[in-house]
């Protein structure tokens, strides 16, 4: 049966920018209630009025909105946040995970304190929000759980060591997840994106912890954020669970070598990555 967001309580992470705000306006036409989180309160609030624009017009009253800044690293932060989205409506009927921070940094110049922040923000926080909203869906035995990863987790890639670990990650504990909760009326779902024009490239870190500030080529011409959210929508709602989007013909080449021509896989992304 296929589902709607029409009336459902969706909490957005990452909801600032890129991919998260379009899915949050695209979730909002549809007549969908959010909580969008991320860390910048003020470009929140500019998703919020987007999300405000985009609702479909005559469309029933609802109520607001809510916004909910925290940072996604910080352990105490994000159980404070859960607490507090589930109290805002009662319910989370969708999580979307979407949040998230790239790396662009050889792993031997990669400092432990940024691998275990992004470990942290990608997939410690992906863990803990899930623990805190399982409950209550299991008891409704409604509900949808949903990771937005990327090719780097179904691939490896150089200067992303970290990165392509937390998504690998990610994968590995919903997929775990999804078998244990099959029968239970929750949906738990992954998200591997292409090449979306965003800016996760340029805000990606470096071994020390600055921002790489460089914009990928890939990216540059990537899919944009508007159609990455409106194809990732309409496959949730028909209850698709691994969802590529956003796949040119190299993300498709590259994920087919790594699976089944290891050593050309290795040779050839070596050389694309510039070693």
């Amino acid at each position: 049966m296929r589902q709607t967001l029409a009336d459902k309580v969706v909490w957005i992470t990452g909801a600032s920018s890129g991919i998260g705000r379009a899915l949050a306006a695209e979730a909002a036409r549809r007549g969908a209630t959010l909580i969008l989180s991320g860390r910048n309160e003020g470009a929140l609030r500019e998703t919020a009025s987007l999300c405000a624009e985009r609702r479909r017009s005559g469309a029933p009253r609802r109520p607001a909105d809510a916004i909910l800044p925290f940072d996604l690293a910080d352990p105490s932060a994000r159980q404070l946040a859960a607490r507090q989205a589930l109290a805002l409506f009662g319910r989370i009927d969708v999580l979307m995970l979407n949040a998230g921070v790239s790396q662009r940094a050889r792993f031997t110049e990669t400092s432990p304190e940024v691998f275990d922040l992004i470990m942290q923000t990608n997939f410690g926080a992906a863990v803990d929000l899930t623990r805190a909203v399982l409950p209550q869906m299991r008891e409704r035995n409604s509900g949808m759980i949903v990771c937005v990863s990327s090719v780097a987790g179904l691939m490896g890639a150089p200067w992303r060591t970290a990165y392509s670990a937390s998504k690998h990650a990610q994968a590995g504990f919903f997929s775990s997840l999804r078998s244990e909760l099959f029968g239970s009326g929750l949906q738990i779902s992954m998200v591997y994106p292409g090449f979306v024009r965003t800016a996760i490239s340029e805000n990606a870190l470096s071994g020390d912890g600055g921002r790489h500030g460089e914009l990928d080529p890939l990216q540059k011409a990537g899919q944009a954020p508007s159609e990455t959210a409106r194809i990732v929508w309409d496959r949730l709602e028909a209850g698709a669970l691994d969802i590529r989007v956003a796949f040119d013909f190299k993300a498709h080449l590259g994920v087919f070598l790594a699976r089944h021509f290891p050593k050309l896989f290795v040779r050839s992304i070596s050389r694309h990555g510039g070693l």
